[in-house]
């Protein structure tokens, strides 16, 4: 993994001072292209047994897992980056014994899907369609895990739609953050990242500024918030959810220290916090 990484840098170093534009393009098309498909073992048994829920759709089906009552009030989970629906059963399950209705998202490009890339803009319009496709809209609830936290932000930001309760297991504030870390990681120089940040910022008509989640959220219209996040998070800071807090008076924060960004998703005081934050 070191010796492509480091080829990469390599190669974007290169392309940064030859081909600033180029490195730019590259760089976001690699970006927008999800890399692990591993499934774990406890991912498998959600993913062979739950219902399978497809929406007419453009470009691709849209793909839910619907598992629970059907009586019982909705729930849209949405996993994160470089995950599938499964990752996130530790607590649908929970929540359909519970009574809900869950309808667990594949996330575009992930999973089952056929796509290649997707970025968190277009899963926001996904999203949008999945809750117009929803009855009872205004009771719907969410329950998220990183990279969907900010789609499921985005998605009711833009579709102005009213929902319920929002559960977060961590998630991003700053995407100008995450866009720089990665071209730190793959040696773009800045000439090249400004190129990458003027390209994102055209294609989606809106400057980064724009994209922080806690002002995101500030437009969004739910009832409450909770933000689940462990300190020791390595892959998204703890301080985010801390940002998201302050800005938003509807939220509140559950903390764990040692469960990191995945094994959260499986612990069960984690699991138990938010079925009671939902009921």
């Amino acid at each position: 993994m070191k010796i492509m990484l480091d080829i990469m840098k390599l190669r974007f170093k290169f392309l940064s001072i030859f081909g600033p534009k180029k490195a730019a393009d590259l760089a976001l098309k690699i970006f927008q292209k999800p890399h692990f498909n591993k499934i774990r073992e406890r991912e498998k048994e959600f993913l062979n047994t739950a219902k399978i829920v497809r929406i007419k759709n453009d470009e691709e089906d849209i793909i839910l897992y619907e598992t629970g009552d059907k009586s019982g009030k909705p729930i849209i989970a949405v996993h994160g980056w470089d995950s599938n629906p499964g990752s996130m059963s530790g607590i649908t399950n929970k929540l359909a014994k519970s009574g809900f209705h869950i309808f667990s998202l594949n996330v575009p490009a992930h999973g089952i899907s056929k796509r290649k890339s997707t970025n968190m803009f277009d899963t926001s319009d996904i999203i949008i369609k999945v809750l117009k496709w929803i009855d009872r809209k205004e009771e719907v609830s969410f329950v998220t895990h990183s990279f969907g936290s900010g789609a499921v932000s985005l998605a009711l930001q833009k579709s102005g739609i009213e929902v319920d309760k929002l559960a977060f297991v961590t998630s991003p504030d700053k995407l100008w953050d995450i866009f720089k870390d990665y071209a730190d990681m793959i040696g773009l120089n800045d000439t090249a990242f400004k190129l990458m940040i003027k390209k994102t910022e055209k294609r989606f008509g809106r400057s980064f500024d724009k994209m922080q989640i806690s002002k995101v959220l500030n437009d969004a219209k739910y009832q409450q918030l909770l933000l689940v996040h462990d300190i020791d998070d390595k892959i998204l800071p703890f301080g985010n959810t801390k940002s998201i807090h302050h800005s938003n008076p509807k939220s509140n924060i559950f903390s764990t220290k040692g469960r990191g960004h995945y094994r959260i998703l499986w612990d069960e005081e984690v699991i138990d916090e938010i079925a009671q934050f939902l009921i």
